[in-house]
């Protein structure tokens, strides 16, 4: 499998800085190295940097590769072969809404031959929460990021990178803090985790949850000081065919705190003719429904976005749902 890293965090953060610093790095510790390169204008640009570095680059001008760039993003993605011993890094443009792109990458089956993504977001120190209508996403860059890199702190007082360190900790408690050398001893270990491991299991038959819990294909854990740390920004879980509807709601509402958006597709006993869309927003109440028009082949499904997942615990509250046999 092939380690799949986000890399995000608005325009003047650092992005391509913290790329040109890291390929060298891994490059040094026997790893290859891709990057798509999204930008509304300049990628062409950035890219002929990286690939000076001896990078496969692959620019993509445009729009946000969680939307309208998306189908690009997906297909760049899929004409990459199986390639052990090497690491694929997604620049991603300052105005991407991380957690959508999380849950792209992670549920589609096409991308069997990459890990679930991993998050690296790059934070402007001086201009941390300084973008006024901007700030929102700022935050959510930040929330949902498995590693986070302070940059430009030579600029601020001890006082003002304090206080900045401490807002970033207060919406992500969880997330590594890392440098580029630390980030590539991390990659450098996940590549070697993986280089043996099975295509990323497909949500049609089993999901990709840790062999610990159901036994199927076992995901790696990073040793940072946390026995057992789930070290992707997101997993997938197969749900019940058919389930009474309080039970799950009540369900959505009990997910452990790392959970920080939580959605997928239920089945419900009062309306199993029905297939909906269910979301859950950190910070919201309640569970949002739409009723959809499904594939023929798509089943229930529940995704998880947020740092350090508790898949044992997940795992259990999934089984813990009471369901209803099917019709």
């Amino acid at each position: 499998m092939i380690p799949l890293v986000l890399l995000a965090g608005f325009l003047g953060a650092g992005k391509t800085r913290f790329l040109t610093d890291v390929i060298p790095l891994l490059h040094a510790r026997g790893v290859r190295v891709r990057v798509v390169l999204n930008d509304f204008e300049n990628a062409e640009i950035d890219a002929s940097r990286l690939a000076s570095l001896n990078a496969l680059v692959t620019p993509l001008n445009g729009e946000c590769v969680c939307c309208i760039s998306l189908r690009d993003l997906m297909d760049t993605l899929y004409a990459v072969p199986s390639d052990a011993g090497t690491v694929m890094l997604i620049e991603a443009n300052g105005a991407t809404e991380t957690d959508e792109l999380l849950g792209f990458l992670t549920m589609d089956s096409k991308l069997s031959q990459y890990t679930p993504p991993l998050q690296l977001t790059v934070l402007d120190t001086g201009r941390w929460q300084k973008r006024w209508f901007h700030n929102a996403l700022e935050r959510a860059q930040a929330t949902t990021a498995t590693h986070l890199h302070m940059n430009w702190t030579e600029k601020l007082s001890a006082e003002r990178l304090r206080k900045t360190e401490a807002s970033v900790r207060e919406i992500n408690p969880r997330g590594a803090l890392t440098t580029p050398a630390l980030f590539a001893d991390e990659m450098a270990a996940l590549v070697e985790a993986v280089r043996d491991k099975p295509a990323r299991a497909s949500l049609r038959s089993e999901p990709p949850v840790h062999t610990h819990v159901h036994g199927n294909t076992e995901l790696p854990h990073l040793h940072t000081g946390k026995s057992h740390v789930h070290p992707f920004a997101s997993t997938a879980m197969a749900l019940p065919a058919l389930v009474e509807r309080e039970s799950f709601q009540r369900f959505v509402q009990l997910l452990p705190a790392q959970v920080v958006r939580a959605k997928g597709q239920v089945r419900f006993s009062d309306r199993p003719d029905k297939m909906f869309v269910w979301n859950k927003v950190d910070g919201r109440n309640g569970v949002h429904l739409d009723e959809c028009t499904p594939h023929a082949h798509t089943r229930p499904v529940a995704l998880f976005v947020g740092v350090h997942l508790p898949l044992n615990e997940l795992t259990a509250a999934i089984d813990g749902i009471t369901t209803a046999a099917s019709p």
